[in-house]
């Protein structure tokens, strides 16, 4: 495992997308689902891979044939996962997606999990350690106390050797409330070196408006780059002093599951290869866009090589 650009801590699921029906009533007691593989972290780390970067991931899945695909689809990716267990006692996560090219509705079912059973003690420290960046979301601190946890671990062991520690919020309500997420995350927010929540879930965390007073308020934690994902209206980036605004590209949407993991991901490869944040969050901008091209997180994340 070594020699790797970005490991990420958090939950891989497999997907159900409902396909659309040009007859809703023939879709009653039998709706038609296309599986795919998913899950935040998983997401970011498909979208930096294929843009170059060397990823690996730090999770669980269960004995089952979810896990298997989870697996066989990291491997076939190029994306280490020596340090993802298989869980015999506890069951991969799932996610039910009804898509809309601009509004997503998850219907989860991640209770008791395999990756919401990871704790400190099961983590790689010379993983962490070793990688460039560390890579985590607002789910992986929300999907139970253990593996919150194993994120604080995390960042300590990253911090303590010099590991860049990437933070996507991603909050969702379903999983924690809006108090306990904005505390849990407020603490965290001082060691993170790159931020990059959407501009919905910043409003509901921070309260701010408009976007200058985003971007200060994160950049006051001591984030080194902010980058606002902003959808349909594309991204802001704050380096210091300096801001700017990335326009979204124009493309024809059919499905925007996993647009601002991709984001991320590619954000975060393209980064470390060129230390240009302005540069990174341009091709990011690029992925993402051509990520909500296709049916579901992954299909249509492109690949540089």
């Amino acid at each position: 495992m070594s020699g790797i650009d970005i490991v990420a801590l958090g939950e891989p699921l497999v997907e159900m997308v409902q396909q659309p029906s040009a007859d809703a009533a023939s879709q009653i007691g039998q709706r038609l689902f296309r599986s795919g593989v998913g899950g935040d972290v998983l997401n970011a780390m498909v979208a930096a891979a294929r843009q170059g970067a060397r990823t690996g991931l730090i999770s669980a899945v269960g004995d089952d044939p979810f896990g298997k695909d989870i697996i066989d689809f990291c491997k076939f990716e190029d994306i280490a996962v020596d340090a993802v267990r298989v869980d015999p006692s506890h069951p991969t996560g799932l996610v039910y997606i009804d898509p809309d090219p601009t509004e997503r509705r998850f219907h989860y079912a991640r209770r008791e999990s395999a990756a919401s059973h990871v704790g400190p003690d099961e983590l790689v420290a010379d993983l962490i350690a070793q990688a460039r960046v560390l890579h985590l979301t607002g789910v992986s601190l929300a999907i139970s106390e253990t593996m919150r946890s194993a994120v604080y671990r995390a960042v300590d062991i990253a911090k303590a050797h010099g590991t860049l520690v990437s933070f996507d919020p991603n909050y969702r309500s379903k999983l924690w409330t809006v108090e306990v997420a904005k505390r849990v995350m407020e603490d965290l927010l001082p060691l993170v070196d790159i931020v990059l929540p959407s501009e919905d879930e910043a409003i509901t965390l921070t309260g701010l408006l408009p976007v200058p007073d985003i971007l200060r308020h994160y950049g006051r934690h001591g984030a080194r780059v902010v980058i606002l994902k902003r959808g349909a209206l594309g991204a802001v980036l704050a380096t210091g002093d300096t801001t700017v605004v990335f326009p979204a590209i124009p493309v024809v949407a059919v499905d925007s599951t996993g647009a601002g993991d991709s984001f991320a991901g590619a954000f975060l490869a393209h980064y470390l290869e060129t230390d240009d944040p302005v540069k990174a969050a341009r091709s990011a901008t690029e992925v993402a866009a051509a990520t909500v091209t296709g049916w579901g997180a992954t299909q249509a994340i492109p690949r540089r090589y």
